[in-house]
């Protein structure tokens, strides 16, 4: 078995159950390979979600990864750590909405006097020539998305299965499918206006 020590960060030879398993005992080592092999599929998610909230997925990210060594004793080798780490952010995200959610209810407003709008986005695309517009059109329309769908298509994004989809979204692995297919559907439309 190779040293867990030895390895580079971002190398992959050493399964994530073994990493999972080192971490939860305390080397910094795993936690760091761990570390370097989610980072840019997590954040990239929570950005997304956040609508590319850009200071609140930083926040958002920080504490991801602290609940994650919190927890690392709790995982089970028996599923995907991918699986796992992705519903520990989805959970975030969720709670994140849930408080916004319950800011506005209680009337707490931005710097300028407005309810908060975590839906609303900045980009206004003016015609889609390039790549850089078709990826602003994109995000513009994912935030039209309802969250489940949006969340489905960034999962997808991020390589993770329909199965694993469906258990992180606790729903049967048809309607995982079904809000692909709705959200793919809705961007097709759009896109081709």
């Amino acid at each position: 078995m190779e040293n867990i020590n030895s390895c580079s960060p971002e190398n992959n030879a050493v399964g994530d159950d073994l990493l999972a398993a080192a971490a939860a005992n305390g080397s910094e080592a795993a936690v760091e390979q761990l570390y370097y092999r989610y980072r840019r599929p997590l954040y990239s998610y929570l950005n997304r979600m956040l609508n590319h909230d850009n200071m609140t997925a930083d926040d958002m990210f920080q504490e991801l990864w602290i609940k994650v060594i919190k927890n690392l004793c709790n995982y089970s080798p028996d599923g995907k750590f991918g699986a796992w780490i992705f519903r520990i952010a989805r959970n975030q995200v969720l709670e994140h909405f849930r408080r916004e959610k319950s800011r506005a209810k209680l009337g707490t407003t931005t710097e300028d006097g407005e309810l908060p709008d975590i839906s609303k986005i900045n980009t206004e695309p003016s015609g889609m020539v390039g790549a850089q517009e078709l990826t602003e059109k994109l995000q513009q329309l994912l935030s039209e998305l309802p969250p489940e769908q949006r969340e489905v298509f960034i999962m997808r994004q991020n390589n993770l299965s329909f199965k694993e989809i469906a258990e992180i979204q606790k729903c049967p692995i048809n309607t995982a499918l079904g809000r692909m297919h709705n959200c793919l559907k809705f961007l097709r439309h759009k896109l081709c206006q």
